[in-house]
C-alpha cells in the first residue's frame, strides 16, 4: 500500500510542477570547484518535508547554473556540502548571484548540524525592487525594532511599540505592490503581537486568519499558523481528551469524529481551516506513545482519498512519506559512496548479510569508543554482520590515516562534500547507527550503538527467530 502512495504522490507533485515557470539561477562559488550545488525548499509546512528543485556541479571556475519550475513566490535554500543559504524565488525570473568564498573542502572539526556558517549570497542584478532586496532591508528594519523594544514587548506589552513598526513601515515600504513581500510583512508583525499576547486569540484570529486566503507555500504564513493552532488538539476549546482521541485513533480509526470535535471550536469552525489543524495535529500526535502510529498513517491516507481539498491531499501524503521514512521494514535508501582505497560501493554491496552502519566522523569523541566496541562484534559477527563506518570527513586522506591509525578492518566509506546519504538517513549528529536486513530492509532506526547493547539485537536475531522493532 505504502509503494502505491509514494507512486501518487510523484504524479500529484508532476502535476503541479508542469503548470510552473522557469526560473533560473546562474552563480559563482569560489572554493567550490567539482562540488555538488543543490537548490531546495519545502514541499509544504505543516510536514516540513524537504524538495529537492535542481543540483549541479560546480565547475573548474566555480561557475554553476541551476533552473526551478516555479508557480508563485517560495522560499528557498541553496546548498554546497552542509552549508546553507536563504533565498527566494519568484516564477520566470533570472538571478544572478555570487557565493562568497568559504572552506568547503578542509575538515574544521565542529558540527556541521551545529554550526552557524552559512553561504553569504551576493545578488548582481542590482535591482533595489526585487524581492530578495526588499525582504533583506525590511529584516534589517525588524531585527532592529525587536532587540530595541523587546522588554516593552514582552514584558510591559506595550501595544503602542507595534503601532511605531507598523509607522516606519509604511513609511519605507508603503509603495511596494510585491504582494508575497507585503504578506511577509503582515505575518511577521502577526508574529510579535501573537508572542507578545499583546491581542487575545479571538482578535488576532479575525485580524489574520478569518476570511483570510490560506497561503500554503508561504513561510510566514505558515510559520505564524502553525504557532496560533500549536498542541491545538489540547488546548482549543473543543476539549478532546485524551481516553477519547485514545479511542478515535487506537479503536475506531475515525477520523470524521475528529474533525467534527475540532469543529466545536469557533477558531476552526471553517473547514479549510480545520482540516489543517486536523493534519498537525495527526503530526503531534504520531510517535506518542499512546497512540498507535500505523493507526494515525492509515486515517491520514483515508483522509487523503476524501478531501476535496488538492493541497491537503498533498499535506496528507507528505506526512505518511516522512512517516514511514526509515521505518521498520521500509527499504533502506541506496548510496553509492567510495571508501579509503577509491573503491565504490552501494547498499546492494551489502547485500547477503545484516549491515550495521554507522554514521559519524573521525574527530568525534562520542564515536572512538563505539568504533573500538565494534572491535569485538566483527569477531563475534563477522560471517553474520557488515559492519559499515560512513564517515562525513571531507579528505579521504584523514579517514585513510584513521583506519590506519586504529588498525580498523572493516568498511569505511566518506562523504567528501556530498551530504546526500545524511540527509536520506536523517542525520543530524554523530554517531548515529542503523541495522539493515540482508534484503536492503530498515530492521531498527536509529538502531542501539555498541555500548546500548546491540550484541543483544544480534543474539535475539541469529539464535531466534523473533521480530526486531525499535522497542526490542
Amino acid at each position: 500500500m505504502y509503494k502505491k502512495i509514494i507512486i501518487f504522490i510523484w504524479v500529484f507533485v508532476s502535476f503541479a510542477i508542469a503548470i510552473g515557470q522557469n526560473t533560473f539561477i546562474i552563480g559563482n562559488a569560489a572554493g567550490a570547484e567539482g562540488l555538488k550545488i543543490k537548490i531546495k525548499t519545502t514541499s509544504d509546512y505543516i510536514s516540513d518535508l524537504s524538495k529537492k528543485i535542481d543540483e549541479a556541479i560546480i565547475d573548474n571556475n566555480g561557475n554553476f547554473k541551476l533552473k526551478a519550475l516555479v508557480t508563485e513566490p517560495i522560499y528557498a535554500q541553496i546548498q554546497i556540502g552542509f552549508l546553507k543559504g536563504d533565498f527566494y524565488l519568484e516564477p520566470g525570473k533570472s538571478y544572478n548571484i555570487s557565493i562568497s568564498h568559504q572552506n568547503y573542502k578542509d575538515d574544521e572539526k565542529e558540527s556541521p548540524f551545529l554550526s552557524k556558517k552559512r553561504l553569504n549570497i551576493e545578488f548582481l542584478n542590482n535591482d533595489s525592487n526585487e524581492l530578495n532586496a526588499i525582504i533583506n532591508k525590511f529584516n534589517v528594519l525588524y531585527n532592529e525594532f525587536v532587540l530595541k523594544n523587546f522588554n516593552a514587548l514582552y514584558q510591559r506589552r506595550d501595544r503602542s511599540r507595534i503601532d511605531s513598526l507598523q509607522s516606519k513601515i509604511n513609511q519605507e515600504f508603503g509603495r511596494t505592490k510585491n504582494i508575497y513581500f507585503n504578506n511577509y510583512v503582515k505575518y511577521r508583525v502577526a508574529g510579535l503581537e501573537q508572542m507578545g499576547r499583546l491581542k487575545n486569540n479571538k482578535r488576532i484570529f479575525a485580524n489574520y486568519i478569518s476570511n483570510q486566503p490560506v497561503l500554503y507555500n508561504h513561510i510566514e504564513y505558515m510559520y505564524f499558523f502553525n504557532e496560533f493552532y500549536e498542541k491545538f488538539f489540547f488546548n482549543g476549546n473543543h476539549s478532546i481528551k485524551t481516553d477519547d482521541l485514545k479511542r478515535y485513533i487506537n479503536t475506531e480509526r475515525n477520523y470524521l469524529t475528529l474533525l467534527d470535535s475540532l469543529g466545536r471550536d469557533s477558531l476552526v469552525k471553517n473547514e479549510v481551516i480545520r482540516e489543517i489543524v486536523f493534519l498537525k495535529g495527526m503530526k503531534e500526535l504520531y510517535n506518542s506513545k499512546i497512540y498507535n502510529n500505523d493507526n494515525i498513517i492509515d486515517i491520514i491516507s483515508r483522509f487523503a482519498n476524501k478531501t476535496k481539498f488538492p493541497e491537503h491531499k498533498k499535506i496528507a501524503l507528505n506526512l505518511i512519506e516522512t512517516f514511514i521514512s526509515l521505518k521498520p521494514g521500509s527499504a533502506a535508501p541506496d548510496f553509492k559512496l567510495q571508501d579509503i582505497k577509491g573503491i565504490s560501493y552501494t547498499l546492494s554491496s551489502f547485500t547477503g548479510k545484516y549491515t550495521y552502519i554507522c554514521f559519524f566522523t573521525t574527530w568525534c569523541a562520542g564515536c572512538m569508543p563505539e568504533n573500538d566496541a565494534i572491535i569485538d562484534l566483527k569477531k563475534k559477527y563477522n560471517d553474520k554482520v557488515n559492519f559499515v563506518n560512513i564517515a562525513a570527513d571531507k579528505q579521504a586522506l584523514n579517514l585513510m590515516y584513521f583506519v590506519e591509525k586504529n588498525k580498523y578492518e572493516w568498511n569505511f566509506l566518506y562523504s567528501e562534500n556530498n551530504t546526500d546519504v545524511f540527509e536520506n538517513y536523517n542525520v543530524n549528529s554523530f554517531p548515529v547507527y542503523i541495522l539493515i536486513d540482508p534484503q536492503g530492509k530498515i530492521v531498527n532506526y536509529p538502531a542501539l550503538k555498541p555500548s546500548e547493547g546491540i550484541d543483544i539485537i544480534f543474539n535475539k536475531l541469529f539464535k531466534k527467530d523473533i521480530p526486531i522493532t525499535n522497542d526490542n
